[in-house]
């Protein structure tokens, strides 16, 4: 006897040992009914929208990032974590264009370290290089060699440098604007240079193509010293993005990321544990 017809007769049977006489054949088969039309069915999209619903009433952006951490490969809430994604990246150009409408200052990295490393690590990594990047004020000299004179024996390595920074500067903005277009023409020559977060940058700009072997590749070789790459790679692994699944080595890249100073790194690592333990429980 399959499913469908020992079901009413167990729970009728449950009913009389019971003593439930009062209630009626009618609602006992109507019950059962609506409990066999339920089994196999997945949760609607509609009340996963509502799942989402209280995250965007709220003003804050980490809860929007705990979201995406504790359902991040989740093939059912797909949709829903593209939206949440998108709400996190407006709200986290918002908070972009309120800093840097201030003047760039430490204080004001310290703040936005504090703030937003969490959920916008790119946006302060740019903040930071942007600081970087600014001619650093100097005391005053006795006195100075005439105009003819100052630049002997000067490398040009001031300048060069200050150059190197401007670049890095626009590769990180543009892609945390997701001009990659843009954002490849600047990161691609520091990256082949070895220059680690324009490495890191092109992981990301590769990912968001859709050009998983690629993003692989230079996340690669920037993870020994960059945070945010280390963590592309843990979301890789434990996503089964571009590379087989592998949720040991998605705990090592994480691992890696937390040790490298990324915000999110521990939380991503701990949630990969939990997620891994109840797995196995079941």
């Amino acid at each position: 006897m399959n499913l469908m017809y020992r079901l009413p007769v167990i729970m009728m049977s449950a009913l009389l040992i019971a003593g439930c006489g009062n209630l009626k054949t009618s609602d006992v088969l109507s019950r059962t009914g609506e409990a066999l039309s339920k089994i196999g069915q997945k949760v609607p999209a509609a009340d996963l929208d509502q799942e989402i619903k209280p995250l965007f009433d709220q003003p804050y952006i980490d809860p929007l990032t705990e979201y995406l951490h504790r359902y991040a490969g989740d093939p059912a809430r797909t949709a829903q974590l593209e939206k949440v994604r998108e709400e996190r990246e407006s709200r986290c150009a918002a908070i972009a264009r309120r800093y840097n409408a201030d003047e760039i200052t430490e204080t004001g990295l310290e703040s936005y370290r504090r703030g937003y490393s969490f959920s916008c690590p790119q946006d302060v990594a740019a903040y930071e290089a942007r600081l970087e990047a600014m001619p650093r004020a100097q005391a005053p000299e006795p006195s100075r060699p005439a105009a003819s004179e100052s630049l002997k024996g000067e490398s040009g390595g001031h300048d060069e440098n200050l150059a190197v920074s401007g670049q890095l500067n626009d590769c990180y903005l543009l892609t945390r604007i997701r001009n990659f277009s843009g954002a490849l023409e600047a990161c691609r020559g520091l990256a082949e240079s070895g220059v680690a977060g324009a490495q890191a940058s092109m992981a990301q700009i590769q990912n968001a193509l859709g050009d998983h072997e690629s993003a692989y590749r230079w996340a690669l070789k920037a993870a020994p010293e960059s945070g945010q790459a280390a963590y592309l790679l843990g979301e890789m692994y434990a996503q089964g993005a571009g590379v087989a699944q592998d949720k040991s080595k998605a705990a090592k890249w994480f691992l890696t990321s937390a040790e490298l100073g990324h915000a999110g790194a521990q939380d991503a690592l701990d949630n990969l544990v939990s997620s891994s333990a109840g797995a196995n429980a079941n």
